[in-house]
């Protein structure tokens, strides 16, 4: 099956019941229902312990690196952390400050990862089909009512949210807490997020790196079971000083390879100044 059919795998409670009276009755499925199905998607701890204690040393690497969070981790709340007016640029809107100085190494805010937004494949998709539905026909009944009210939406989950498609098609994660204001650090200058090479300024706009955009595996219970902490975890790349702006890597945030290319040149626009950016442009339409 293509990758695009993992997205699949992922459709909700009321979806996987839609589908599953369309194509068998009811009365033929005495142990398998949606409830059911959600357990795989999220399986239990019991699951992921069972698979950890077996495999090969592959396995066991899987298991140490993403079974839950190590309570070695050292971590900054939300609460060390403030938001205010953007260094970053004229119309850079909101940004990130530290109340106190972070250390190297450090993740910000893990009490709130599991707190995050998900907009998970099936739900992406309809967003961005009414939203691009309600823009082309504004003008007509409905429409303008539908787009004024899913912008809103649209320009939360892209000016806000990281996106992927570790999950087979488009989807994206938004920060339930202050992390949602990290701004962008252009050529590089980002101190909160994993050091690639890459910047908006030298990638290629035609061939997004691998090592950016992500890549899905097979079906594993210590991986689905913690995919969203993994959607949603990084470290301070270097010591950031009190008052001292964060700044994150949003080469990081494109997700969808078929996009790279449009988000890039945007990037580089915004960071020249010539753009701005999408809650900018947004909170600016409103007014």
């Amino acid at each position: 099956k293509s990758h695009a059919s993992r997205a699949e795998w992922y459709i909700n409670e009321a979806e996987i019941l839609i589908r599953l009276r369309q194509r068998i009755s009811s009365s033929d499925l005495n142990f398998f229902d949606a409830p059911t199905m959600l357990q795989y998607q999220i399986p239990s701890k019991a699951v992921e312990t069972a698979y950890c204690q077996r495999g090969d040393d592959a396995r066991k690497v899987e298991c140490e690196e993403l079974s839950g969070l190590s309570p070695q981790l050292s971590n900054t709340p939300v609460s060390d952390l403030s938001v205010g007016k953007s260094t970053v640029g004229e119309y850079s809107g909101r940004g990130l400050f530290a109340a106190k100085d972070i250390q190297e190494g450090v993740s910000i805010g893990l009490e709130k990862k599991s707190l995050s937004y998900f907009i998970l494949p099936s739900t992406h998709q309809i967003i961005e089909e009414m939203y691009y539905w309600a823009e082309e026909n504004y003008d007509e009944a409905y429409a303008s009512e539908v787009y004024d009210s899913i912008s809103a939406v649209e320009a939360f989950s892209i000016g806000y949210g990281f996106w992927s498609t570790l999950l087979g098609r488009t989807h994206s994660t938004v920060d339930s807490g202050a992390l949602m204001f990290c701004n962008h650090g252009c050529n590089g200058t980002y101190n909160y997020g994993v050091i690639t090479g890459f910047t908006e300024a030298n990638v290629d706009l035609k061939q997004p790196p691998e090592m950016i955009i992500g890549k899905s595996s097979a079906f594993s219970p210590v991986t689905e079971r913690n995919m969203r902490q993994y959607l949603s975890g990084d470290a301070t790349n270097r010591v950031i000083k009190q008052g001292e702006e964060l700044l994150c890597d949003y080469l990081g945030y494109v997700g969808n390879p078929q996009n790279w290319e449009e988000e890039i040149v945007s990037l580089r626009g915004q960071c020249d100044g010539s753009e701005v950016g999408d809650i900018t442009y947004f909170e600016s339409s409103e007014e």
